[in-house]
């Protein structure tokens, strides 16, 4: 239990970087509140849309752009930030959020 709780610590002290949420901040929730499905949905969409646009720069930079590898790799990121966020990002920040919410009190919590 205790490695898991050094990985969660560390984990959510790197989320809680400004930097890893640029330029979607507006998308980080409160430490105490959980990631849902439709947040992760949300995240998944903006960082694969933004990790694509950079892709797409660079393959133009270098001559190696086409349509096709543009939509794969859209596809590809939105599918593998979605995973990475679901199994990793939300178990820890939510490990972390049921914590905090219930060490606060019943007027916060709404």
């Amino acid at each position: 239990m205790k490695l898991l709780d050094l990985f969660t610590d560390f984990h959510n002290w790197v989320s809680d970087k400004d930097f890893i949420w640029w330029p979607f901040s507006f998308l980080r929730p409160e430490k105490h509140v959980p990631m849902t499905i439709k947040l992760i949905l949300q995240m998944a969409a903006c960082f694969s849309g933004l990790g694509t646009l950079m892709f797409t720069a660079f393959a133009i930079v270098n001559n190696l752009f086409t349509a096709s590898s543009m939509l794969q790799t859209l596809f590809f990121s939105y599918v593998l930030f979605f995973f990475w966020f679901t199994l990793v990002t939300r178990t820890f920040w939510n490990r972390r959020a049921h914590k905090l919410a219930a060490e606060l009190p019943q007027s916060v919590r709404s």
